[in-house]
């Protein structure tokens, strides 16, 4: 009966011997938990056992090296679809449009607005503006209803040259 008792009453010595162990490990694992950044708890990855290992490494792409930028050369062809035109009216019996080239900043190039079924055009030069080259306003005599003009606006320097495509004047609201 004695070993029963002495079983279930646990003596001061073996409550220290079970307890203290205890103490001591979860005041670790909460300092081990202050050590990590951020003051959380990292998990230790697990190796594992079941991985098989290759004879022969598996090939990475090597990282090739960024091209550096040239200077893009003068070209006939047209890019299209790289103006945009901001505004056209037509005011007083004339046609106002203004227009930029998005992504490309520089000075010293030209815009020119044209309406092909009279031949009038006029030329403007460019200002250069941030990532942007704007055309200011271009404007032309025309003559018959807004609805039935349509113009082009193109964009010329020594190293870029943009042309719009065939655009009408929109309807005043």
């Amino acid at each position: 009966m004695k070993h029963v008792i002495d079983a279930v009453v646990p003596r001061p010595s073996r409550h220290r011997r079970v307890v203290l162990p205890g103490v001591i490990v979860a005041g670790l694992a909460l300092l081990s938990a202050c050590a990590t950044a951020g003051g959380s708890v990292a998990p230790s990855p697990t190796p594992d056992t079941s991985a098989t290992v290759s004879a022969s490494p598996t090939p990475t792409g090597a990282a090739s090296p960024d091209p550096s930028p040239q200077a893009t050369p003068a070209t006939d062809e047209p890019f299209n679809g790289q103006i945009l035109i901001v505004t056209s009216e037509i005011r007083d019996g004339r046609l106002e449009v203004t227009a930029m080239v998005p992504e490309v900043a520089e000075s010293g190039g030209v815009c020119t607005l044209t309406v092909p079924s009279s031949g009038a055009s006029v030329a403007t030069e460019a200002t250069e503006g941030k990532d942007v080259t704007y055309c200011g306003v271009m404007s032309v005599e025309v003559a018959g209803p807004a609805e039935d003009v349509a113009f082009t606006v193109l964009y010329a320097s020594a190293t870029t040259r943009a042309e719009s495509s065939l655009t009408t004047v929109e309807p005043a609201a």
